[in-house]
């Protein structure tokens, strides 16, 4: 800030002396630790003015100081997303590691925004009530896909060596816990603003579409699919939602789903029922994956703070949520599900689930309550 009004910037070596004193000069990597610092600043100093108009404060590329302009001065890049505009200014070996994601991203967005005509039309009142039952109110919920932030890693502090998830980081507030707990990645760990669906999340999800909207001839939009990290308050407040993903993926819904629940999630693939203090393991990431594995998928339906629709179709693993999801297709087994809650509308089941490969997953009903 002191050098803000300077025709001169102030170089790398000079912040860190300034900052660490003259022991900067001995440490090869304060440089490269003010430029990845700057560089995070900068980026959130873009967020916070994304999409206001008006006068602001950047760090200018290449520069290490504060300027006051009268408007977005990123030039033929501003209409491009942040996380895009980023890309096309960063050194060619992380951004080119990183534009085939980017095109990923860009390919799944249109796809779920322009989704298969057959997708386009609700059907009737009583394909969308298979979960909620007879005498429910009709819905039109919002599907939302369990998402997960990609985060970069570095070595060298130059270059990425490969995108990874970690179960423990879903949101920018578990990157921050993470940082503190782990100060030794703070130079290995970059969020660029990327996150990752499954495949197979994505892919049930639009079968949850299907059944709740099959083609009738209706003239209605169908329920409009999401990332759960799309989600905002207005959304939660002012939507029913159906949920299909990891359980560990459902970000600001997890407080509602579990505040009154009869399980606990103690980790990303491991349930604990509350009242027996059962343990529930699923083997999410199995090395040997032509063995037998055993997943568990969860069921529920409730009602939000706000009196919305709140369906969560889940698993611990992904195959648990397909397996889930494939419930919606089998009126008999969701017959004696309700049977089992006596025809409670709000409850919650757990299932287990075999996984065989090349063949069907089998599912086995283990437990079902009715909730308040």
């Amino acid at each position: 800030m002191e050098r803000s009004l300077d025709q001169r910037s102030p170089k790398e070596i000079e912040i860190a002396i300034a900052l660490f004193g003259n022991d900067a000069t001995l440490e090869t990597s304060s440089d490269s630790g003010v430029r990845v610092y700057v560089h995070r600043l900068r980026k959130r100093i873009d967020d916070h003015y994304l999409g206001k108009q008006g006068p602001r404060l950047i760090i200018p590329k290449g520069e290490y100081r504060i300027v006051l302009v009268q408007d977005d001065p990123t030039g033929p890049a501003s209409g491009l997303p942040n996380w895009l505009a980023a890309l096309s200014t960063m050194n060619p070996a992380l951004g080119a590691g990183l534009l085939l994601i980017a095109c990923a991203a860009i390919a799944f967005l249109s796809w779920s925004l322009v989704s298969p005509k057959p997708m386009q039309t609700p059907g009737k009142v009583d394909n969308r009530q298979t979960l909620l039952g007879a005498s429910a109110e009709p819905f039109n919920p919002l599907i939302v896909v369990g998402d997960s932030m990609m985060l970069a890693e570095t070595q060298d502090h130059r270059s990425i060596q490969r995108m990874i998830l970690n179960p423990e980081i879903r949101t920018r507030d578990d990157f921050g816990t993470y940082l503190k707990a782990h100060p030794e990645t703070f130079y290995q760990l970059y969020d660029f603003g990327l996150n990752f669906a499954p495949f197979s999340a994505v892919e049930a999800a639009w079968a949850v579409q299907g059944k709740l909207y099959p083609p009738d001839g209706d003239r209605a939009e169908a329920g409009e699919v999401m990332p759960v990290s799309g989600l905002n308050n207005e959304l939660l407040e002012s939507s029913d939602i159906v949920f299909v993903g990891r359980l560990s993926q459902l970000g600001p819904l997890t407080l509602q789903v579990f505040s009154s629940s009869h399980f606990q999630l103690a980790a990303y693939d491991r349930l604990i029922d509350r009242t027996r203090g059962t343990v529930f393991q699923g083997e999410v990431y199995t090395a040997d994956r032509s063995r037998v594995r055993k997943d568990f998928g969860y069921l529920s339906v409730r009602k939000s703070a706000t009196g919305k629709r709140l369906i969560i179709l889940a698993g611990l693993g992904d195959e648990a949520t397909t397996a889930v999801v494939a419930l919606l297709t089998n009126p008999r087994e969701l017959a004696q599900l309700r049977r089992e809650v006596r025809g409670a509308r709000q409850f919650e089941a757990l299932f287990e689930v075999e996984i065989r490969i090349g063949a069907p997953l089998l599912r086995r009903l283990i437990a079902a309550h009715a909730t308040s």
